[in-house]
This record gives C-alpha cells, sequence and structure tokens, in this order.
C-alpha cells in the first residue's frame, strides 16, 4: 500500500467526522508521513497499521473526548465508547462473514455464467447437427432425419435454459435491489 492509496482510504473511512476534525486528522497524518520522509513510509505504514484501525482508534479517541467534556451526561459518551470497542473487536469476525457472503455471491454468479456457456453450446451444437443432418440427408435419409430431430431437442433445451436463466438474472436483481434498499433504511415492514 503507498502513502496515497492510505490516505486515501484513511479518508473515506473517516467520512462521519465534521470536515474540518477530518481535515485536521488527515494534515497530523500528512505531516506524520513528511516528518519519516518518502524512504520510510512504508515503515509508518506498518507502524500506523490498517487505514480502518487508525479510523477506529481515532473515532475511539473523539468518545472518549465527547465523553470527558460532558460530566453532565455520563451514560451517552459511555455509551459511545461500548460502541465503538464492539465495532473493534467485532471487526475481526464481521469482516470474514462478509467476505464469505461476497465469496457465496461469486460463485453463484460463476454458476450463472457457466449454465450461460452450456446453453449456448447447445444452441450451436443444435446449429451444426442440422447442418450436418441437411448434409446428410441424401445419402442416409434416416440418419439425416435423427439428426434434425436431435438438433431441434438440442436447440429447444438451449431456448429454455436461456428463457430459465433470463428469469433467474430478473429475480436476483430484484432481490439485490431489495437487499440495497433494505440496507439502506428503505425498507419499512
Amino acid at each position: 500500500m503507498t502513502r496515497a492509496q492510505f490516505m486515501n482510504e484513511l479518508r473515506e473511512r473517516l467520512d462521519r467526522l465534521p470536515s474540518d476534525e477530518r481535515e485536521e486528522a488527515l494534515a497530523y497524518y500528512e505531516e506524520y508521513f513528511d516528518e519519516a520522509g518518502v524512504d520510510h513510509e512504508q515503515d509508518v505504514i506498518r507502524e500506523l497499521g490498517s487505514p480502518a484501525s487508525v479510523a477506529s482508534r481515532i473515532y475511539a479517541d473523539r468518545a472518549v473526548k465527547a465523553a470527558r467534556a460532558s460530566p453532565h451526561n455520563p451514560g451517552k459518551g459511555l455509551s459511545a465508547i461500548w460502541f465503538i470497542l464492539l465495532a473493534i473487536f467485532a471487526a475481526p469476525l464481521a469482516l470474514p462473514a462478509i467476505a464469505g457472503l461476497i465469496g457465496v455471491f461469486i460463485a453463484i454468479l460463476a454458476t450463472i455464467f457457466g449454465i450461460g456457456i452450456a446453453a449456448i453450446a447447445l444452441l450451436v451444437g443444435g446449429i451444426v447437427t442440422f447442418i450436418s443432418g441437411f448434409v446428410g440427408l441424401f445419402s442416409m435419409p434416416a440418419t439425416a432425419l435423427v439428426m434434425f430431430g436431435a438438433a431441434f431437442i438440442l436447440w429447444g433445451i438451449g431456448k429454455i435454459i436461456f428463457a430459465i436463466m433470463g428469469a433467474v438474472l430478473s429475480l436476483m436483481s430484484q432481490f439485490i435491489s431489495w437487499l440495497f434498499d433494505r440496507s439502506a433504511g428503505g425498507y419499512h415492514g
């Protein structure tokens, strides 16, 4: 990871901070990199850890400052601290689960792609079989008729698979749209 990649990812992860606090934090880390020098950027990245962990520390520090600044309502600051700690400790469990879900999604797409290739092969096989039957029509009429029948069967199976694939892809796109709407708060029961 380069310095620019690190800073871009950190900027994205700090998007919930007010802009002045975000810019202050980014300026601090830019200065930290500048002081280390170009030759030691990788050492700094290793020392700081991932941008996600740096962002978690910034959010945790902000929650602690907020808890100290408002002594009249100590429960609110503590709940923020607990939330930050929960987020930090849940990340090692949540990230592999998310990666697993992404893997399952990719496997489903690969399966659909493979079935689509098989359908194309059936259609092409039907065309080739039909042409072969037409070529042998006068020399072996019985074989040619069998080949015509096989060609129509292959063609029909290919068309049925394409129709099913179209319906499955339509349902998947509706499901994914529903899933994104629900995760964005658009689902109300």
